[in-house]
């Protein structure tokens, strides 16, 4: 009876073990409330588990664990120079704890078998493949709806991660458990569907991460093939990707940065109709090469204006903006005067096009992430014009004045950085010394590879580097092709985000880390190892 008694208990651990990891990979790309409650789950459960001797046992004798535990460690020891210890334990080491309690729950708990660690990631996979099909639905129902929203759950750039993994990994595990070309088929297509949806939702991120996952594969796949042919093929196609990734952003470039010449000496003054034109020739903004704030007559637009729409000209588009601005933008876009004459060229679908905040014609053309990347190619403009003063035309410009901070703040203590949770004040130092208009924001780095160099200097981070570097090679797992996938996603992703700093980022690479390292090398896939 004894035996059968702790045999229940055993088991019953398992179950909840499993269960609460099942949990927690639905929950990665859906709610972060149930992230919080699965790693809740999987602690107290560790714990009142018991063993205790037994468990230490193993981590004290599990050198790659400790390895990795011990990147946790160094964040522990960078509290002993903080300037601000409330942040440090209320978010730095809070976020991180999963790099410290995670190994030891999967190094002292029974692995589970094949059949469990596919269902797993099958869960993960669903889940993601579930809210995308809940944005795609929700973007159509709100044809307005900003693209960032488009991932309904948590932030588009941490979803298209988690899209990029399960494109990669579904048609792996489909030919791992069945040889049906149909099952495959199908399972190359929602691959195909997952990329998609991240051109769809314009993530910027996600279309550098898979842009330089495809470099990645090309450069393995000659690598590991042995046949010349086939080499000098995956060459060939290797410089048509590349030549036409650069030939789209010079072509955006081009489209962004054009000027077209005015002479300010002979601008007309007023309209056929004889109303003034207002004509700021301060005002650096351009649509297609054209000044937007020249030729301007507010009279004549606006009563043309209403007798076209029943949007208030003083007030706000669907965008939420003031729409006589994307107004003024998308007959810029044109060459158009802004005068009746002009709105009068101008069709009803063009009227709901900038009833709808659309500032530029070509957008009623292009793809979303056409778009995307014009709307990037024309903030980079813009903060070049500005003598790189003014960082507000787009998300990468703002990333550049923070990676500026960073470096004047990072010079300021090389070597052990300004402390766990000292972030803040690092920025704000390094935003004063560039004199940025990021002062007083509460901005981060919006890059891992800062963010780390900030809170532990280049001493914590080469630290960091050998601990995770001795984990991935003692376990053996950097010869998995699907955790070199995870690995280069993030650590591309990490150049424009804090990807490890934040809830989201952290526990999905932590997670498949350890999955792909314990879990995976079960499931009999050694032709998916590359080295």
């Amino acid at each position: 009876m004894k035996y059968s008694m702790n045999f229940t208990r055993k088991e019953f651990h398992l179950q909840v073990y499993y269960l609460s990891l099942c949990l927690l990979v639905i929950s990665l790309p859906s709610s972060r409330s149930m992230i919080s409650v699965s790693l809740i789950l999987l602690a107290v459960n560790w714990l009142a588990e018991g063993n205790y001797n037994e468990k230490f046992f193993k981590i004290r004798s599990n050198k790659p664990v400790l390895a990795f535990s011990g990147i946790y460690l160094v964040h522990l020891v960078g509290l002993l120079w903080t300037k601000d210890l409330v942040f440090a334990l209320e978010n730095d080491l809070l976020h991180k704890l999963p790099t410290l309690f995670l190994p030891w729950i999967f190094i002292t708990t029974p692995i589970p078998d094949a059949r469990k660690t596919r269902l797993l990631l099958f869960l993960f996979i669903a889940s993601v493949l579930s809210v995308s099909i809940i944005g795609t639905i929700l973007s159509i129902y709100k044809p307005l709806i900003d693209f960032r929203e488009i991932s309904p759950f948590i932030p588009n750039h941490y979803f298209s991660l988690m899209l990029i993994l399960a494109a990669f990994q579904l048609p792996l595990l489909i030919r791992q458990i069945s040889k049906n070309r149909i099952l495959l088929v199908v399972g190359f297509l929602l691959a195909i569907w997952f990329i998609y949806f991240i051109l769809y939702s314009r993530t910027l991120s996600g279309m550098a991460v898979f842009s330089g996952l495809i470099i990645f594969c090309l450069g393995l796949f000659i690598v590991v093939n042995k046949n010349v042919y086939w080499r000098i093929s995956t060459l060939f196609f290797s410089g048509i990707f590349i030549l036409a990734a650069t030939w789209l952003l010079g072509y955006m470039w081009d489209k962004s940065s054009l000027e077209v010449e005015t002479d300010f000496g002979s601008l007309v003054e007023f309209t056929s109709s004889g109303n003034p034109y207002n004509h700021d020739t301060l005002n650096l903004l351009r649509e297609n090469g054209h000044l937007v704030y020249l030729y301007i007559s507010d009279a004549e637009l606006e009563s043309a204006w209403n007798e076209r729409s029943n949007m208030d000209y003083q007030g706000m588009d669907k965008g939420n903006h003031y729409l006589k601005h994307t107004l003024y933008r998308y007959m810029a876009s044109r060459g158009q005067k802004k005068d009746r004459e002009g709105l009068n060229t101008l069709t009803d679908k063009e009227i709901i096009a900038i009833e709808n905040g659309i500032t530029n014609y070509y957008y009623l053309e292009w793809p979303g992430f056409f778009i995307r990347l014009h709307q990037m190619m024309k903030g980079l403009y813009m903060y070049r014009k500005t003598d790189y003063k003014n960082p507000d035309w787009s998300t990468l410009t703002a990333r550049m004045d923070y990676w500026k901070a960073s470096f004047e703040a990072f010079k300021k203590y090389p070597l052990f950085g300004w402390g766990t949770g000292s972030i803040m004040q690092a920025m704000d130092y390094g935003n004063e010394i560039i004199d940025s208009a990021m002062t007083s924001r509460n901005m981060k780095p919006h890059n891992q590879y800062f963010y780390t160099l900030l809170s532990v200097g280049l001493s914590g981070f080469l630290v960091i580097m050998a601990f995770f570097s001795y984990f991935i090679f003692k376990t053996g797992v950097f010869r998995s092709f699907i955790f070199n996938i995870l690995l280069v996603s993030c650590c591309i992703h990490c150049f424009g985000n804090h990807t490890l700093e934040s809830q989201l980022g952290q526990n999905f690479f932590v997670l498949f880390t350890l999955i792909y390292a314990y879990f995976y090398p079960q499931l009999n896939v050694k032709k998916e190892f590359v080295y």
